[in-house]
């Protein structure tokens, strides 16, 4: 997301503010330190709920216009919202945890479940897209949107789709991990799996 505005306006700082902010609702992955009883119980909560909401991207946009400079604060809050607003709406849409958004107000929780946890397709498209901003960075936009893009027209097939039903198929959707090593998983985001 970041290269669709705030690298260009911010520079690598303002993108290292944007994965930050991507990265807040998952501090509370920290609560694993607690036993896995603790981290059931506060995972999707403490960092998917209202406060980190509201509270992170404006601690990170204040830090990045105040503390290092980086330009004007508001359009550096707006994109630093979306990077978290993007990831809690991943989260909802790709796995069947619910997401408590509103806590502590409210323990609703939402999710859609279109794909499973581990499901390579997502991760292969948004690593195709940052290695085209890499390699072609005078096209760093289009290759961002590339990289979405596959993962959004992945999410619509398996919404039609809901169930792989080759062997690559199953493999690709999450099968790959029964054999991995937990250095495999942690390259596709999986930090927490035993």
């Amino acid at each position: 997301m970041a290269q669709f505005g705030a690298q260009q306006q911010y520079g690598p700082g303002g993108t290292a503010l944007m994965m930050l902010a991507g990265f807040l609702p998952d501090l509370d992955a920290i609560t694993l330190v607690g036993g896995w009883d603790v981290y059931r119980r506060w995972h999707r909560k403490l960092g998917h709920g209202l406060p980190m909401t509201v509270l992170g991207p404006l601690a990170l946009a204040l830090l990045g216009a105040f503390v290092y400079n980086l330009g004007p604060f508001p359009p550096l809050w707006l994109w630093l919202q979306a990077g978290l607003l993007g990831h809690l709406v991943s989260d909802i849409l790709f796995y069947g945890w619910p997401v408590q958004l509103l806590w502590p107000l409210s323990r609703r929780g939402w999710a859609v479940g279109l794909i499973s946890w581990n499901d390579l397709v997502p991760t292969l498209s948004l690593y195709a897209g940052v290695g085209l901003v890499l390699a072609m960075p005078a096209f760093a936009a289009q290759g961002a949107l590339a990289g979405m893009f596959g993962v959004l027209t992945y999410l619509a097939w398996r919404r039609l789709h809901p169930r792989p039903r080759s062997h690559w198929g199953l493999w690709l959707a999450g099968g790959w991990t029964r054999r991995s090593r937990r250095l495999v998983r942690w390259l596709t985001g999986d930090f927490i799996s035993r």
